[in-house]
């Protein structure tokens, strides 16, 4: 088994100029070295070309490119991936979740989406204050903008942990599709019951401010009222302990905006909880399958 990292520089989804993007921070700080010492398979891809996001262009001018760029990601990661590989990247904004969630729904993943985040990601380009897609990734994934692309995961899969900036028409929608979208105070009061509530197979994707400004000044859209560090950190490893994490990504870090690393520090301590809680679930499974046989080289 593989960890394919593939960083995911994108500002499609939020047009900006930066002079550092994320993944190459996260390399720089020693990302890599972290996840060999979980899992010595690890392969990096490098960085995919992604154009630059422009505020000039139009609402469905960006989605369009979003979802070029999301199609690119896609075919990437099918040529790469196999059976029982764990498929990591690095944002970016946060239309770096759509091409991962078409390459698991192309390769026929039975799979829940968990979206720890500040924000629902559920707006159309009617319903929308900016037009900008990193806030429609998930309606684009249930197929409300059919013009730009058709419905790739129904909305029950979707878990939008840690929400607490949603836009008016964005909230009417989630209520319509009867997406699970719950606050940070409801993820703390019934977590073992939602972590109970979702299938074997997760996909999770990370937004950074889904945790507290205080503890991630590192980002575009700080929203207060998040989880703490600890807690981030924390609910990743109950979400990936005792499931099949079959991919996960982490985005809107901002290094142009961090102050003293602190950011980037919560960023590699929610990687390592992720990976580190993987790579104890496979070596469990491995060796609960290897028990009953007779010799440890059975074929």
């Amino acid at each position: 088994m593989t960890i394919h990292v593939l960083g995911f520089p994108t500002t499609l989804g939020l047009p900006r100029s930066a002079v550092r993007h994320g993944p190459e921070a996260l390399r720089a700080s020693g990302l890599l070295q972290a996840l060999r010492r979980h899992d010595p398979h690890v392969v990096d891809h490098g960085d995919m070309a992604v154009p630059p996001g422009l505020t000039s262009d139009p609402a469905p001018t960006r989605v369009a490119k979003v979802v070029e760029a999301a199609r690119r990601q896609r075919d990437h990661w099918l040529r790469v991936t196999r059976p029982g590989d764990l498929l990591l990247t690095i944002g970016g904004d946060h239309s770096t979740s759509l091409g991962t969630i078409m390459a698991l729904a192309e390769l026929g993943d039975d799979f829940d989406v968990v979206w720890v985040d500040a924000h629902g990601d559920f707006n159309t380009i009617e319903t929308s204050p900016t037009g900008n897609p990193h806030g429609m990734v998930l309606s684009l994934a249930a197929g409300l903008l059919p013009d730009a692309l058709g419905r790739v995961i129904t909305p029950d899969r979707l878990h939008l942990w840690g929400i607490r900036d949603l836009d008016p028409g964005e909230r009417r929608l989630l209520a319509a599709k009867r997406v699970e979208v719950l606050t940070p105070a409801e993820v703390r009061a019934r977590r073992e019951q939602i972590l109970a509530g979702l299938r074997p197979n997760v996909f999770l994707s990370f937004d950074i401010d889904s945790v507290d400004p205080a503890d991630a000044p590192g980002t575009m859209t700080p929203v207060p009222g998040g989880f703490t560090r600890d807690e981030a950190v924390d609910l990743v490893k109950a979400i990936v302990r005792g499931r099949n994490l079959i991919a996960m990504d982490l985005v809107e870090y901002h290094p142009d905006r961090d102050a003293g690393g602190l950011t980037n520090r919560l960023a590699c301590a929610v990687l390592e909880a992720a990976l580190g809680a993987w790579s104890r679930c496979d070596r469990e499974a491995s060796d609960a399958h290897q028990w009953p046989m007779a010799s440890p080289h059975p074929f």
